[in-house]
């Protein structure tokens, strides 16, 4: 498998005063170990019950925690509220600056949500991005907390701004409300792939999700499942889309800018739609493992 950094920030989830490792990077950085990937984690955690419970949670996963990521500093914390559809919202309680930041040789870069739009990481990864090896495939998930956001010119410019400097962007149509009002799915990929993105896509929630490219569209539908909570969802689709792109021809195609297959596309994002599909029945940020999305996948006739 080839080897990955992911960027960002990694917190708890509070849910019921139970503690939970999550953040949107950490998510998809175990998402991807979890599918066998070697991952590297660059992140903000403390020496804390908090940090050394992620700490655990990486190491279980499979994923490595990179040199610095740990510090005196408080581990960040996110208060999750559910509601009754079990859609989850936070209120958050941040330490994520990401200190230095190298380059690596890594076949895939990876970063998104707070870290990067929030000042001053949000800069830190745009050089980091900007340093990348040429032949390094770079993918970026906005995964807003409007919430958190401090000026909202500011974070529109960085996260556009990472936006053009990705292969592979992904966003959920919430996302993109906040982020483009009264513009459709349409214009809004159109938009991400004109700024520099190869592959632009959004997901729906259960109305699936649709990939755009230069030549080509493809829309998938979501898994027909009981849904526990949506913690972690897109995060496992990000992982899956990823896990689907990276060992196969679609990662060469995306860097050098290739007419992409169609086919090959589609295949991924029915990797994807099942990575999340399977989290959304589970409690909590629990994407699958290698052995349990090839085990569905071949249940399911893929």
């Amino acid at each position: 498998m080839v080897s990955i950094q992911v960027a960002g920030e990694a917190l708890v989830d509070i849910v019921n005063s139970v503690a939970h490792p999550g953040g949107s990077p950490l998510n998809v950085a175990v998402g991807l170990g979890r599918l066998g990937h070697e991952v590297k984690l660059t992140t903000d955690i403390g020496t804390d019950e908090h940090g050394r419970l992620i700490a655990d949670h990486l190491q279980g996963s499979g994923v490595e925690l990179a040199e610095g990521s740990q510090s005196a500093a408080p581990t960040s914390t996110a208060t999750v509220v559910l509601d009754g559809s079990a859609n989850a919202s936070y209120e958050f309680e941040l330490n994520c600056s990401l200190g230095k930041l190298a380059a690596s040789d890594a076949s895939l870069l990876h970063t998104g949500s707070i870290a990067a739009f929030r000042s001053p990481s949000a800069e830190k990864l745009i050089d980091l991005f900007l340093a990348a090896p040429p032949n390094q495939l770079r993918s970026y998930d906005p995964n807003l907390r409007p919430a958190l956001v401090e000026n909202r010119a500011k974070a529109i410019s960085h996260i556009e701004k990472l936006s053009s400097l990705a292969h592979v962007v992904k966003l959920s149509d919430e996302d993109s409300m906040w982020l483009y009002p009264g513009w459709d799915a349409d214009r809004v990929l159109e938009h991400l792939l004109d700024l520099g993105a190869s592959l632009a896509v959004m997901t729906f929630g259960a109305r699936g999700a649709e990939a755009r490219t230069r030549n080509c569209e493809v829309v998938v539908p979501s898994l027909s499942v009981p849904t526990v909570d949506t913690v972690g969802a897109g995060d496992a689709f990000m992982a899956g889309l990823l896990h689907g792109i990276v060992d196969g021809p679609l990662a060469q195609d995306l860097r050098d800018g290739s007419r992409l297959d169609r086919a090959e596309l589609e295949a991924a994002l029915q990797i994807a739609a099942a990575c999340a599909g399977m989290t959304v029945a589970r409690t909590g940020a629990n994407p699958p493992t290698l052995g349990e999305l090839n085990e569905f996948m071949a249940g399911a006739g893929r």
